[in-house]
């Protein structure tokens, strides 16, 4: 683990696998900073030259708005597209619970990601942590779609 600057790390790589920030966890985040709370360590893929944030959308916006610059971060060798795979699969047991919503994205995005290539709806539903019926629904979905 390493402290980076937060200034550093990449945010728009399509790494988000939540429909939204959820403001007031944000705000809950950075009072329990404030008030001394130790986080873990936010997930970052750096692929030579960029750092991309994979976990820890939360937590970074929580410690930008508490006034900290630096961060520590569980460094992972690898690209964006990389933190994208690794991304789909985060929040499944911890952290902010996942919205309806956060699952339909993240299972969208898994399934038309380069990694998913030639992955059954169970290991597809195994990496995001949802039911293999759910991955099944959006795959015939995106089949069913022009271009999709």
């Amino acid at each position: 683990m390493i402290r980076l600057a937060i200034g550093d790390i990449r945010t728009d790589g399509g790494t988000q696998p939540r429909a939204a920030i959820n403001p007031q966890t944000v705000t809950d985040y950075m009072n329990d900073m404030a008030a001394g709370a130790e986080f873990p360590p936010v997930d970052v893929f750096y692929d030579g030259s960029s750092y991309w944030l994979a976990d820890g959308f939360h937590r970074i916006r929580a410690a930008e708005k508490a006034g900290r610059t630096e961060i520590v971060c569980e460094v992972h060798q690898g690209t964006c597209q990389d933190a994208q795979w690794f991304s789909f699969g985060v929040n499944k047991g911890n952290g902010l619970r996942r919205t309806n919503g956060d699952k339909q994205r993240a299972v969208k995005s898994a399934l038309q990601h380069s990694s998913a290539t030639g992955l059954s709806d169970g290991q597809i539903a195994e990496h995001v942590g949802v039911s293999d019926q759910m991955v099944r629904v959006h795959r015939r979905r995106l089949e069913a779609t022009p271009n999709g």
